[in-house]
């Protein structure tokens, strides 16, 4: 299994490559991520297997329905946070006109499957065990494997994700981060919706926002 990471969009979000010999997941395709995701596979002569939203959020999603639908891939996104899918367009907020969200694609219905706390996903053959982590938003959702954990906006190194957003929670977060953040296991890599890759070794011993609930 191979990672490969760039950011994408006004918000710098990290989308992730998880390849395999002949197949890719995707995760948190981004707004602009679609040409360079498009331009990787088909140079690769690549499958798309599945594609897989941490959360809801604009810029994790913008460009999943385009890229679901020049492969004919899956869309993997907690039911919580499905109607984020839609909730943008039309909203004429500044978050939509700057992710242009009126011409958003949307997955098709037909593509759409729901992520399931204590389910496993395959990711370029390798499991990852699902973990329902709200707060951030209602369907946050860590992909946790043997080696890597895909953390999206609940944990990032030296921080975690804002709560004072429409559907956030503090108290729904800090439940997260007691219950599933600081239960993972410290050699763990924390590959984060945003900025640098850290370790939950690292954070459990740093990130203020976990010393906080440890105190």
């Amino acid at each position: 299994m191979e990672i490969l990471g760039f950011a994408a969009g006004p918000y710098k979000t990290n989308c992730y490559v998880v390849r395999g010999e002949q197949e890719v997941a995707i995760i948190d395709p981004g707004m602009h991520a679609h040409d360079d995701l498009v331009e990787y596979i088909t140079t690769n002569n690549l499958t798309v297997d599945k594609i897989v939203l941490t959360h809801g959020h604009i810029d994790h999603t913008r460009d999943a329905g385009a890229v679901a639908k020049r492969f004919n891939a899956p869309v993997y996104i907690h039911p919580d946070d499905a109607f984020f899918l839609e909730a943008y367009k039309g909203s004429g907020t500044k978050t939509a006109m700057l992710f242009d969200a009126d011409n958003m694609v949307s997955p098709p219905p037909e593509l759409l499957h729901d992520l399931v706390d204590g389910e496993t996903i395959t990711l370029a053959g390798e499991a990852f065990t699902l973990a329902h982590a709200p707060g951030h938003s209602p369907g946050c959702t860590l992909l946790i494997g043997e080696e890597y954990c895909f953390s999206g906006d609940v944990l990032f190194k030296g921080s975690i994700g804002r709560t004072d957003f429409d559907w956030s929670d503090p108290d729904v977060m800090n439940e997260s981060l007691r219950n599933v953040v600081l239960k993972l296991d410290d050699s763990l890599q924390v590959l984060p919706g945003h900025g640098p890759v850290t370790t939950m070794r690292a954070e459990r011993t740093s990130n203020p926002f976990l010393l906080a609930l440890q105190s």
